[in-house]
C-alpha cells in the first residue's frame, strides 16, 4: 500500500513520512505551496485503512468550510461515498454539535441561534442603554472587542465595568437561548473541564485528532484540542509557524512553536518542497522571511527553477501604481493589442535630469549590497515636485483615455490577484479597474449576507426555530411598520418568552394573544408565526420562504416602486436560490441546516475563483489561496509594515510574515510595487521604501520606475 501511495498519488518522501507516521503526537511543518492538505488527507487514508481505526473516531479541524469541503471530497474519491466518513470542519462547526447535545448542561436548548457580529452589537447597545451609559460615548463594538479577546484566552475582562458588561452580555445571551462565536469553544472547554464524563465520552469517540493551520490556533481552540487529545495523546497538527498572521484576531504562534515541550515524545517532518512557485519567486520569500530568527528552521525548494524574474515597480504615486497594475493586467490578457506608445506621443517630450532617478545607491554597513535609499525627482528645470499631484498622475489623467484601451480577452482573469494590506488602498486601483473594463471582485466588502434586507428575512426565519431570539424579534417586529411601539414591544417580548418556557414552541397561541387582551397588531403578529410553524411537513424550506415573505407583508414592503426596492428584492430572490438546496429536506430540517451553515460561514467562503474577474482583497484574506499572478501594492514603511506595528517587535514579525504570505501567494508572476508619495488622510506624504523591499538583493528583482510601463 505503502508503494501505491508514493507512486500513484505523487507522494514525495517527505509526504509519505508524515502519512505513515507512527500513532501519538506529530507536527508537520509545512511550507508554503508543499502538499499539505494531500498530506493531511492522506494521513486519514492511511488511518482507516493501514491502521484499521473506524472513520466515526476520527475527528479533523480546519479553519474553513471550503477547507474541510476540499478534504472531505477528496476523502471520498479516495475511500468511496459508500463508507462511513470520519467528522470533519471548522473549529465552530465542531462546538455546535457539541452543544446542540451538551449545552443543556450550561442552560442552552438544542434549539439555540448563532448571533453574528451585527446582533452581538445590539445586544450590547441594549445593555449600555439600560446601565444609561451613552453608546456614542461607550461604543459597542468596543465592548465586542474586549468581549472576543477574553473568550477567546479563556479569561474575563480585567476592567472593571468591562466585566460588569461581560457578566450581563452573557446572561442575556442565554436568556435569549443565543451564543455568539466565542461560545461555540469556550462552552465545549468548559463542558470538558466541569462534567468528566462528557469528556472522556468525547475522548473515546474521537480517539484521533488532526488539525489544520495549527499556527493560526488561540488559547481556547489550543485548550480544546489538548483536552481531546489528552486520552490517547494522538494528535497530528499541520502548520507553518512562517504564515502565522493572525495574531491580532488571538491567534498564538507559541502553540506551534511549543508543540514538542506539550509533547516531547513527537515526531517532526518538515514538508519543504513547493509545488506551487517559481524557484525566482521562492528566494524572494526566503529573503524576506529570514528577517524573522525566531521560527522553526525550514527551506523551500522547487523543480520549477526557471521562471520570470519578479518585477520590482516604482510608482510616482497611487494613481501611477494603479496604472501600472491595470497595464500589465491589459498586457497579460491581450497582448497583440498592445500601442501604448503611439497613444501617448508626446510622454516621450518630459526629459528628467540624472539627479531625477528614484532611487540612488548607496553601499550599506558590510559593503555587499547597494540599498534603495528614496529621493525626491526633480523636474528638467530644477523646480521640486509638486507633492499635491505628481506629474505623472496629472499627464494620466490628462490621457487615461487614451493609455489604457479596453480590456478584450477575460479568460483567466480569476488567476489575477492585487492584493493590499489594508482595504482603503483598493479605491484608486477599483476607478483604473472600471476605466480599462477589467472586471474584478473586492473580497471583504458588504458581504451578501449582511445586507438588510437578508438580515430581515433571516431574523424572521430564526424567530420560527427559537421564539426567544429578542435580538431577530427587535429587529423585524416593525419591519413593515406595525405601529407596535415599546410599550408594546415589551408586552410582546414577555409573552413569548413566557409562552417559550412552558410550551417550548410557537404552535400553541397563548391565553393572552386568543382571548383578545392584547393590542391586535400583537396578535396579528404571533398568528402569522404560529401559521408559520402549521406548515406541512412536506414542504420545504423554500416554500417556507415564501410563505413568510407573503404573509408578513414584506414582499410587498420592499417592492415599493423604486429601484432601489427592486434592487433589494433581487436579493431575496437569490436568498431563494440557496434555500432550493435544501428542497429535499422538511422545512423544518432544512430550516435548522441553513440557519446554521449562514451562521458559520466565513469570509474565505464567500471568494469566488471560477468567475473570470480579478480578485482585489488584502494579504490576510489571501491566506490559503494561490493565483499565476500576484500584484502587491503599497510594500512601503507605514502601510507595510503598518504604522500600528513600527513600535513593538513581535507586530513587525507578523508584518514580516504577512509578506512572505503575500509573495508565497504568486504561482508565476509576482510585481511588487512601491510608490514614492501617497495621499492618506487627507494629505499627501513622501514614502519610505518598506525594509521588506530592502531584505531582497536587488539581483533578484527586475526593476522598473518611472513613467507607465510599457
Amino acid at each position: 500500500m505503502l508503494r501505491d501511495m508514493k507512486a500513484n498519488l505523487g507522494l514525495n518522501s517527505a509526504q509519505l513520512e508524515a502519512v505513515t507516521a507512527p500513532l501519538g503526537p506529530v507536527l508537520i511543518l509545512a511550507g508554503a505551496g508543499s502538499g499539505k492538505t494531500r498530506a493531511l488527507t492522506m494521513r486519514i487514508v492511511y488511518l482507516i485503512k493501514k491502521l484499521k481505526f473506524n472513520p466515526i473516531n476520527i475527528l479533523a479541524v480546519t479553519f474553513t468550510n471550503k477547507a474541510a469541503g476540499e478534504m472531505k471530497n477528496r476523502i471520498i474519491r479516495l475511500i468511496g461515498k459508500s463508507e462511513q466518513l470520519p467528522t470533519m470542519g471548522t473549529f465552530h462547526s465542531i462546538g455546535v454539535k457539541i452543544l446542540r447535545a451538551e449545552g443543556n448542561l450550561v442552560g442552552l436548548n438544542s434549539n439555540f441561534v448563532i448571533y453574528d457580529n451585527d446582533d452581538q452589537e445590539s445586544l450590547l447597545k441594549d445593555i449600555l442603554l439600560d446601565f444609561k451609559l451613552d453608546p456614542i460615548r461607550y461604543k459597542p463594538n468596543i465592548f465586542a472587542g474586549i468581549i472576543d479577546r477574553s473568550k477567546n484566552d479563556l479569561s474575563q475582562p480585567e476592567d472593571k465595568l468591562a466585566r460588569k458588561i461581560y457578566d450581563e452580555y452573557q446572561s442575556r445571551l442565554l436568556k435569549n437561548n443565543a451564543v455568539d462565536f466565542g461560545d461555540l469553544l469556550v462552552w465545549p472547554v468548559r463542558i470538558f473541564q466541569k462534567h468528566p464524563k462528557v469528556l472522556k465520552k468525547y475522548q473515546e469517540l474521537w480517539r484521533y485528532i488532526l488539525v489544520d493551520e495549527y499556527q493560526d490556533t488561540n488559547h481556547v481552540q489550543y485548550k480544546f484540542c489538548q483536552l481531546l487529545a489528552a486520552a490517547h495523546r494522538n494528535i497530528f497538527v499541520v502548520g507553518d509557524d512562517a504564515q502565522a498572521i493572525y495574531g491580532f484576531r488571538g491567534a498564538n504562534l507559541q502553540n506551534i512553536l511549543d508543540f514538542e515541550d506539550d509533547y516531547p515524545e513527537s515526531i517532526i517532518v518538515r514538508l519543504e518542497q513547493n509545488y506551487r512557485s517559481t524557484a525566482p519567486i521562492l528566494s524572494i520569500a526566503e529573503k524576506i522571511i529570514e528577517l524573522n530568527p525566531k521560527q522553526h528552521k525550514k527551506r523551500l525548494w522547487t523543480q520549477n527553477l526557471t521562471g520570470e524574474t519578479p518585477v520590482l515597480f516604482v510608482a510616482e504615486d497611487e494613481l501611477a501604481e494603479s496604472y501600472f497594475v491595470a497595464g500589465k493586467i491589459l498586457e497579460i490578457q491581450d497582448p497583440p493589442s498592445l500601442r501604448l506608445r503611439r497613444a501617448v506621443g508626446n510622454f516621450d517630450e518630459l526629459e528628467y535630469t540624472e539627479d531625477d532617478s528614484v532611487f540612488a545607491r548607496s553601499p550599506d554597513s558590510s559593503g555587499r549590497r547597494s540599498n534603495l535609499i528614496q529621493r525626491s525627482p526633480r523636474l528638467a528645470g530644477g523646480e521640486a515636485r509638486d507633492d499635491s499631484e505628481g506629474i505623472l498622475s496629472r499627464l494620466m489623467q490628462k490621457f487615461s483615455s487614451r493609455v489604457l484601451p479596453k480590456l478584450k480577452n477575460r479568460q483567466g482573469l480569476n488567476n489575477i490577484a492585487i492584493l493590499y494590506r489594508t482595504h482603503v488602498q483598493s479605491r484608486v486601483l477599483e476607478e483604473v479597474m472600471i476605466e480599462s473594463s477589467i472586471p474584478y471582485q473586492i473580497v471583504g466588502g458588504l458581504k451578501f449576507y449582511e445586507r438588510k434586507e437578508i438580515k430581515d428575512v433571516l431574523s424572521y426565519l430564526r424567530l420560527l426555530v427559537n421564539p426567544n431570539d429578542l435580538i431577530s424579534l427587535k429587529r423585524v417586529i416593525n419591519v413593515p411598520p406595525r405601529g407596535i411601539g415599546p410599550a408594546s414591544f415589551d408586552v410582546l417580548k414577555n409573552i413569548l418568552l413566557t409562552h417559550s418556557r412552558e410550551s417550548g414552541n410557537l404552535g400553541k397561541i397563548p391565553d393572552q394573544v386568543r382571548d383578545g387582551t392584547v393590542k391586535p397588531q400583537i396578535k396579528n403578529f404571533f398568528e402569522m408565526l404560529s401559521g408559520l410553524t402549521k406548515l406541512e411537513e412536506s414542504a420545504n424550506l423554500l416554500d417556507l420562504l415564501k410563505q413568510i415573505l407573503k404573509l408578513s407583508g414584506y414582499e410587498t414592503f420592499l417592492r415599493d416602486g423604486s429601484e432601489e426596492g427592486e434592487s433589494r428584492w433581487e436579493n431575496v430572490q437569490e436568498l431563494f436560490n440557496v434555500a432550493a438546496s435544501f428542497k429535499n429536506l422538511p422545512w423544518r430540517d432544512g430550516l435548522n441546516q441553513f440557519l446554521e451553515e449562514i451562521a458559520l460561514m466565513t469570509q474565505a467562503d464567500e471568494v469566488d475563483l471560477d468567475s473570470p474577474k480579478i480578485t482585489l482583497m488584502t494579504l490576510h484574506q489571501a491566506k490559503g489561496l494561490e493565483f499565476e499572478t500576484v500584484f502587491m501594492v503599497g510594500i512601503e514603511e507605514g502601510i507595510l509594515p503598518h504604522a500600528r506595528s513600527l513600535l513593538e517587535p513581535k507586530e513587525i514579525a507578523e508584518e514580516i510574515r504577512l509578506a512572505y504570505v503575500g509573495v508565497t501567494r504568486a504561482k508565476k508572476r509576482l510585481f511588487l510595487i512601491y510608490a514614492q508619495s501617497r495621499k492618506q488622510f487627507g494629505s499627501r506624504n513622501l514614502s519610505v521604501p518598506s525594509r521588506i523591499l530592502k531584505a531582497i538583493p536587488e539581483e533578484m528583482l527586475k526593476i522598473e520606475q518611472g513613467g507607465l510601463p510599457f
